[in-house]
């Protein structure tokens, strides 16, 4: 299997498929990425313009930003399985609801050094299998970035990575009015409260510009089923 043209792959934390909060994710998104079906749920019409671009993505936080690939998908499938399956599950702290950046977001609640260094792992290791994007396309996004991120998106190709990555899972491409938030406090508060394991390395998928991403692979840390 070879890269397609225009397809775009990314590494993500997602939750467990068991977990309460994939489910609440994917609830209020409206959309399921492992299987690319719409998830009902009430008041999903209304707040649909705020949760556009986090819809698209998929219920997920970023390890490795999605880029295209300089070689066949199945080398990079064999190191993301083997990548890994080399590495230990390790604790998530509890996550809070913050409102920060014009966008609302899902976030530890405490500093963890486990998850900064696999999310550091992440870009390091699978830069190998990352096109360089065009000059163009990333002028045009370092217009936007400090020096210190201009430095890291020529280097890695993204510029909030290392010590400018903040783990998130984007819920809202805004902040939202207090009744669409109250909604989303009662949805997520059940599933927020306790820390939770991250098990496995997620590999999503963009067919085609702009299509959504869909979940190709979930690889058990570890080697475990």
């Amino acid at each position: 299997m070879s890269s397609d043209t225009g397809a775009r792959y990314a590494l993500y934390y997602a939750p467990e498929p068991s977990d309460a909060l994939w489910r609440a994710g994917c609830a209020w998104l409206g959309r399921d990425p492992a299987t690319g079906l719409p998830v009902e749920m009430p008041g999903l019409a209304r707040r649909a313009p705020l949760t556009r671009s986090a819809t698209r993505y998929g219920f997920h936080a970023t390890l490795k930003a999605p880029m295209a690939l300089n070689g066949p998908v199945t080398a990079f499938l064999d190191d993301v399985a083997a990548f890994a399956a080399s590495s230990s599950p390790f604790a998530l702290p509890a996550l809070r609801i913050v409102e920060e950046g014009g966008f609302t977001a899902l976030r530890p609640a405490a500093p963890c050094p486990a998850l900064q260094a696999f999310g550091d792992d992440c870009v390091r290791v699978f830069d190998t299998h990352r096109r360089p994007e065009d000059p163009q396309r990333t002028a045009e996004r370092a217009g936007r970035c400090t020096d210190r991120q201009k430095a890291l998106l020529h280097r890695w190709g993204y510029p909030y990575v290392f010590d400018e990555w903040h783990f998130h899972m984007t819920l809202a491409d805004s902040v939202l009015p207090p009744d669409i938030r109250g909604e989303m406090d009662a949805l997520f508060t059940p599933a927020l409260a306790r820390e939770r394991m991250v098990a496995s390395l997620c590999v999503f998928h963009e067919p085609r510009p702009g299509a959504p991403f869909t979940l190709l692979a979930r690889c058990a840390l570890g080697g475990g089923a």
